[in-house]
């Protein structure tokens, strides 16, 4: 390295420091990237795996705001930015990712390099919808002023802020404020003011004050990748954002509004009983009848098809019987899945296992509702479950998974469907099955 590049390196490394001890939720993620001087880029960039700096941009900057700075590339990966790009304009996915990231940032108290753009009005918007705003407004005459697109709740990812401030922590003093006709494209697509440090040439020279942009890249697998690249990288993601925000609750210090924020990204969709009854369902052999409808959504003034002789041939449900399974979810479970198999005509083998398979009960529609005592309280290995159904000849139809998946023993992909359910995540995802969860997380 250069005399430059280690005083910015030695810059970057005290403010990941910082963020480790002041806000453990970013401190986990920056620890997770390498750090690499890069003088070709503007400011701070990052695709998942590296932190880029410009050296004479991070060396020149203030302590707070090279935090902040940091803490703006986390934010980027903590939303998944570096996945969800999907063939948009690179410039102006970063642009509208920036508007988002800002803003959370300055209401949880950051402070942000000067130049870097924010703006309250859009706080609720995800990236994909301010995407689609800038678009508009890059089609539009240069003097035309820009409405404001409503603010709707994010379904498929949600990225709303924790509250609505006046002017953000960390705002220039010299900022334009301009009243609701006057911004236009010129705020949003070029307006990011001036930066309070100016960027060096190679040659010594300076060039005039840039915007602070703190890119963020596509995750390098991504690039002509794969749609299983594209899953791998989600769930990667996923797991990565779980065990910071575990870490942030351990040392009391997970603000509540990324709490609510990132449950929304995590879980958008079906709780677990829905999650259960829908993979029940597609594992049946019945055919489909509109003269009886459905009863367990009649309550609901839906209307559905029921099916004739429902059936589901061979279930087995798998219960880890380690000391850390919840009994009380453990009977809360078994009343819906109780529920559920009274519509299904099904043969149900209970596996309950902790290190090995403890025992192994049999049971039909006419033996529910189910109540199951776990046998065992040892370890967990997931593996000698898949083993006792090879060894004894069992052609499950599906099969449930009940535990709390602390354990990363996993066997082989078997060649039927499975389920996983747990109490809550914490870091371990399983390499095969759908997944679903009985809490999402403690309340804050």
């Amino acid at each position: 390295m250069t005399p430059l590049e280690r005083q910015a390196h030695l810059a970057m490394i005290r403010a990941r420091a910082a963020l480790v001890l002041d806000h453990p939720f970013f401190g986990s993620i920056a620890l997770r990237l390498k750090l690499k001087p890069d003088p070709t880029c503007s400011d701070l960039w990052t695709d998942g795996r590296t932190l880029g700096f410009n050296p004479s941009y991070a060396a020149a900057l203030s302590e707070a705001a090279l935090i902040g700075a940091q803490a703006h590339e986390v934010m980027h990966l903590a939303c998944a930015h570096h996945i969800r790009r999907k063939g948009r304009d690179a410039a102006l996915w970063n642009k509208a990712c920036d508007l988002v990231v800002n803003q959370l940032l300055l209401d949880a108290g950051f402070s942000l390099p000067q130049g870097a753009t924010h703006d309250p009005a859009y706080a609720g918007l995800s990236a994909e919808a301010l995407y689609s705003e800038l678009a508009r407004l890059q089609d539009e005459p240069p003097n035309k002023g820009a409405e404001r697109p409503e603010v709707q709740e994010e379904t498929e990812h949600a990225e709303g802020g924790t509250g609505q401030s006046g002017e953000g922590k960390g705002e220039s003093k010299d900022q334009k404020k301009p009243t609701e006709g006057e911004r236009g494209e010129a705020e949003l697509l070029g307006g990011h003011g001036a930066s309070e440090h100016s960027q060096e040439k190679g040659n010594g020279q300076q060039t005039k004050p840039i915007a602070f942009t703190g890119e963020v890249r596509d995750l390098p697998v991504l690039d002509g990748g794969s749609g299983t690249a594209q899953k791998q990288a989600e769930q990667e993601a996923d797991i990565e954002l779980v065990q910071a925000m575990q870490r942030a609750k351990h040392m009391g210090d997970m603000p509540a509004g990324f709490l609510r924020l990132f449950r929304k990204r995590l879980h958008p969709t079906l709780d677990w009983r829905g999650i259960l009854q829908r993979f029940l369902e597609n594992c049946t052999d019945g055919d489909s009848t509109w003269t009886t409808p459905n009863r367990r959504y009649l309550y609901q003034g839906i209307y559905l098809p029921s099916r004739q002789e429902s059936r589901i041939p061979h279930v087995v449900l798998a219960v880890d019987s380690s000391g850390s399974v919840d009994d009380t979810l453990l009977e809360i479970f078994c009343a819906e899945l109780s529920g559920i198999l009274e519509d299904y005509d099904t043969l149900l083998t209970v596996l309950f296992h902790d290190t090995q398979v403890q025992s192994a009960q049999t049971f039909t529609r006419q033996d529910l509702p189910l109540r199951l005592a776990p046998v065992g309280g040892g370890g967990t290995d997931y593996r000698p479950v898949t083993t006792y159904i090879e060894e004894n000849d069992l052609t499950p139809t599906c099969m449930i998974w009940f535990t709390d998946l602390e354990c990363d023993r996993f066997p082989e992909e078997p060649t039927f469907p499975v389920l996983w359910l747990a109490e809550q995540p914490n870091g371990t995802t399983p390499p095969f099955g759908e997944l679903g969860y009985f809490k999402e997380f403690p309340s804050a």
